[in-house]
């Protein structure tokens, strides 16, 4: 054969290997177990942590292969905020219920933490949660009462893992203040923390996060980790489907628009388009004058989003109400510090409507809770006082610390 051919084979076969190596399909958590034929899982009672966008890379429910499996015995299901088909409006109180004749143990009801009798059902707990990388979600918070509880009653935990969404490298936020630690907020970490939920499962319990009564505990804890995920890669960029983990995230864009607009929407002043087809992508102040609103996006600017005009209708009390407002579009090939750009956005905010926003305008459970999931009362504070310099210092606050933090406990490059 001559020379020539023989490289233009070898160079083409070199660039399909490449090609493909870069693309090679990626193994969930779930995908991983089923490889095994759920060794670690054989002959055991399961309790299964998981909802209706707890599927494999196939879009086959988790549910579905743990109910096949004639080599354990699935003796209880866990169903986190939203309830186990995701349905359910933040905030709303979850029932326990009946799934394929198992019982389904409502974590955002009665308990958010399994009770003993729940516990006495199991052999070993999985988890295989679709969070979403911000701190305020609740699935870290279920993930970690159930390792709590795994830790007290000996009973052996294993976490599917899966991608974050928005990516493994986007870290943004203030580090949440230990005294600060509710159900929006359950461990020190920024809101925007670029962990996979092994990942920040493992650093739960190797940093001692964990405590029965007072005393530090670690829980018997197993990630099955993903193979071909990329701390690089966005969701468009895994090649998998979505599926919708609360009634207000439909989409990755709902995530990024969350991570923005989120935390301002505890303050109970805005319209981020919550009920509409898209939620949190839609920013409008009601009764506020809209040219006013736009000017302000035009001159913040902020880099990788784009804007368009829109109007989005409401009804309340029988009437039809209508926002005029902002509607977002990201882009999705950069790491967008979108908690800090949501912050920025409220602090531009209270300069330019004083009388929107102030002391005495707002509600105090609407205060207290923005203190809870921005994980500090600096940020606040630095608003209503209009001290820009303070705001920036609440900003990053502890964020050099957990960046070195979080080098030990990633899995993935």
């Amino acid at each position: 054969m001559p020379k020539l051919k023989v490289v233009i084979i070898y160079f083409f076969l070199s660039s399909f290997y490449c090609l493909f190596s870069q693309n090679e399909k990626i193994k969930l958590g779930i995908d991983v177990l089923v490889e095994s034929n759920f060794s670690i899982l054989q002959g055991k009672r399961v309790g299964l942590l998981a909802n209706s966008s707890s599927r494999s890379s196939t879009g086959k429910m988790t549910v579905e292969y743990f109910l096949d499996n004639s080599n354990f015995i699935l003796t209880a299901l866990f169903a986190p905020e939203h309830g186990f088909f995701a349905s359910v409006p933040a905030g709303r109180t979850v029932p326990d219920d009946t799934l394929y004749g198992i019982p389904v143990f409502s974590l955002y009801g009665n308990n958010r933490k399994p009770t003993p009798y729940q516990m006495s059902l199991v052999d070993i707990i999985v988890v295989d949660l679709q969070d979403i990388g911000i701190r305020s979600y609740t699935y870290i918070s279920t993930l970690y009462k159930v390792m709590e509880a795994c830790a007290e009653f000996n009973i052996p935990i294993v976490v599917l893992d899966r991608p974050n969404p928005l990516g493994g490298n986007l870290v943004d936020g203030n580090v949440l203040e230990q005294e600060k630690i509710s159900f929006v907020g359950i461990a020190p970490i920024p809101y925007l923390h670029g962990m996979t939920i092994g990942e920040i499962a493992t650093m739960i319990n190797e940093e001692n996060w964990l405590a029965i009564n007072g005393i530090k505990k670690k829980s018997n804890l197993t990630i099955i980790r993903m193979q071909n995920w990329k701390r690089s890669m966005r969701w468009e960029e895994t090649g998998l489907t979505w599926y919708p983990t609360s009634p207000n995230i439909p989409t990755p864009d709902a995530i990024r628009g969350a991570a923005m607009l989120g935390v301002l929407g505890e303050l109970r002043l805005f319209d981020l388009g919550i009920g509409s087809d898209n939620p949190f992508q839609f920013f409008g102040i009601p009764r506020a004058r809209f040219k006013k609103t736009k000017e302000l996006f035009l001159k913040l600017n902020f880099e990788g989003i784009t804007y368009k005009e829109n109007t989005q209708s409401r009804f309340s009390n029988k009437r039809k109400h209508k926002t005029s407002g902002i509607y977002l579009q990201f882009d999705r090939t950069k790491d967008l510090k979108l908690y800090t750009y949501g912050i920025l956005l409220l602090f531009n905010i209270a300069k330019l409507f004083p009388e929107l926003l102030s002391e005495n305008k707002l509600k105090p459970y609407a205060k207290q809770m923005f203190i809870k999931v921005t994980g500090t009362e600096k940020i606040l504070n630095a608003i209503l006082s209009k001290n820009e310099s303070e705001l920036k210092q609440a900003l990053s606050e502890g964020l050099n610390d957990f960046i070195k933090l979080r080098s030990k406990y990633l899995f993935y490059k």
